[in-house]
């Protein structure tokens, strides 16, 4: 089934997302008669390749006229009327910018597949409702509307730099033809008209140099306070949903969702970075009193430089939390000696860093000390994951407990071993275009236990943890655990009976019963009984 064909049977409240981008830019009549020609072609790569991007051009046309000779025959008189403007305005419109539809299609497409991902979601409990509510959505979808146009700004500054490099360049011939002309030529009035034009032309050059700067800095102010307010919140609620996933709670998504607006941000960031260095090229080549370049280039500059330390850094995250093969329900429970998996994932996906970064693992230690045993440094690279992210995963990690020379057993401390905290650290380092960035992250907390007895008090400590707080490195929790209350212990006990016997929630009766009698719990004694 075509994109389309799913757009077209979603909800009404989806459809009207649709409609929100659809406009003269790019008719939906257009999309419509020509869905399947449409997502055939790679408009995400005409988009920066002016060639192919006009020959994209041209065949769309040729489409459109295909429909209007069929649509003749019909003598559908409304529909006839509609494709002939269509033309006219598609031709003159993109023709001498063909990039530019291929932006426009690029970002449609690119939205649909991301209102059809929002609605193949599943249905929420309670305590994920709380994540998803209809303000948390409604962010998400400014988030990706705002990284499209952030990116279409981005790639329309291009096309503003490459002009003002022609200017320049034109400005430059006619300049040095005039300054090789013998000095009685140059008194001449047709020379001196010529100057006049120079002087213009230079005018002219000033103006589109400030606006040149004016709409990059405009396009790095977006991305600031993009990635200051709504990207930093939405990565946020992914962080606090996989807590809840790992704990029983629903499956969680929009990873994917989250490495394309990093993605898209990133290739805009560079895109701009680009435009400042082909800017000092220009400076190199040609400065004048009052040159705007030489002032504002280095601060805009710096700007684009933290903003990509604080991308890159941000996109560093945990896709899979440790586990054991052996216990898959029962995450960030480790055992001594026991196999584990963890998978990371750069949410910053170009192809340039494809087995390029090596990610390192360590162990933050609480009161024991532990040593990872097996292969701690790989390579992130797209071949693993089935949808090509830039991700690694550890497969055969073993913790270790290291005795002290005191010979403590390892329980010693303020807390038992089921309520010891740890974490996974993971370093690297992303050198890129002159940039180099150090990265670090770590696992949410885990336990580490060395008889399989303690499972179950390991497991309700993660529990306990992760339901209770969405502080991702609180390793001294349990100094002072806060209470959890009856309506999240319900929950939690619905997603423990899922996990098991198929999707099923404790009934109303039952869980009044609980509370009528009062009943007082331990997290062990109800999970496991």
């Amino acid at each position: 089934m075509s994109q389309w064909s799913q757009v077209q049977q979603l909800e009404i409240k989806f459809l009207e997302q649709v409609d929100q981008f659809y406009d003269d830019n790019f008719p939906m009549e257009i999309r419509h008669l020509l869905a399947q020609w449409i997502e055939s072609q790679d408009w995400e790569a005409a988009s920066n390749n002016e060639a192919m991007a006009t020959i994209l051009l041209q065949n769309l046309l040729i489409q459109v006229d295909d429909q209007l000779d069929k649509v003749s025959q019909e003598k559908n008189l409304l529909l006839i009327h509609n494709l002939k403007r269509t033309r006219k305005l598609l031709q003159g419109k993109y023709q001498g910018n063909p990039m530019h539809i291929a932006v426009i299609i690029s970002n449609c497409l690119r939205e649909e597949r991301r209102i059809l991902a929002a609605a193949s979601m599943p249905v929420q409990g309670p305590l994920e409702k709380s994540l998803q509510n209809s303000v948390v959505s409604e962010r998400q979808r400014n988030v990706e509307h705002k990284v499209s146009a952030i990116k279409t700004s981005a790639q329309m500054t291009d096309q503003d730099v490459k002009y003002l490099e022609d200017l320049q360049e034109e400005f430059d011939f006619r300049y040095k033809t005039i300054q090789s002309l013998e000095q009685n030529d140059k008194n001449s009035a047709l020379i001196k008209q010529e100057m006049l034009a120079l002087q213009a032309m230079l005018n002219t050059l000033d103006y589109k140099r400030k606006e040149v700067l004016s709409k990059i800095g405009r396009v790095i102010h977006e991305i600031d306070m993009l990635m200051s307010n709504m990207l930093t919140e939405e990565l946020l609620d992914w962080k606090r949903r996989q807590q809840i996933a790992c704990i029983g709670g629903p499956l969680h998504g929009g990873l994917d969702q989250l490495q394309n607006c990093f993605t898209l941000l990133a290739e805009s960031l560079f895109q701009v970075r680009r435009q400042l260095e082909k800017l000092d090229e220009l400076l190199t080549r040609l400065t004048y009193d009052g040159d705007p370049i030489p002032v504002q280039r280095p601060q805009l500059l710096e700007k684009v430089n933290f903003l990509l330390y604080n991308l890159f850094r941000n996109s560093f995250v945990v896709e899979r939390q440790p586990c054991m093969p052996t216990h898959p329900q029962r995450p960030m429970v480790l055992k001594t000696l026991i196999q584990f998996t963890v998978k990371l994932r750069l949410l910053i996906k170009l192809p340039e860093l494809n087995y390029q970064i090596r990610v390192k693992c360590n162990v933050l230690h609480s009161n024991r000390r532990f040593v990872l045993c097996g292969t701690h440094v790989k390579a992130m690279n797209m071949d693993e994951s089935a949808n090509g992210s830039l991700s690694v995963e550890f497969r055969h990690l073993q913790p270790k407990e290291m005795k002290s020379s005191a010979g403590s057993k390892g329980n010693e401390g303020p807390h038992m071993v089921t309520e010891e905290l740890h974490s996974i650290s993971f370093e690297t380092q992303v050198c890129l275009y002159g940039l180099t960035i150090n990265l670090e992250t770590s696992s949410l907390p885990v336990v580490m236990i060395s008889n399989v007895s303690q499972l179950p008090n390991a497991w309700a400590s993660i529990i306990w943890y992760n339901l209770s707080t969405n502080d991702p490195q609180n390793l001294s929790f349990f100094n002072n655990p806060p209470a959890a209350t009856l309506s999240q212990l319900l929950e939690v006990l619905s997603w423990q009976f899922s996990s098991y016997v198929g999707p099923i929630q404790l009934s109303n009766v039952e869980a009044a019963k609980l509370k009528k009698e009062g009943i007082r719990v331990t997290f062990n004694t109800v999970l496991f009984p």
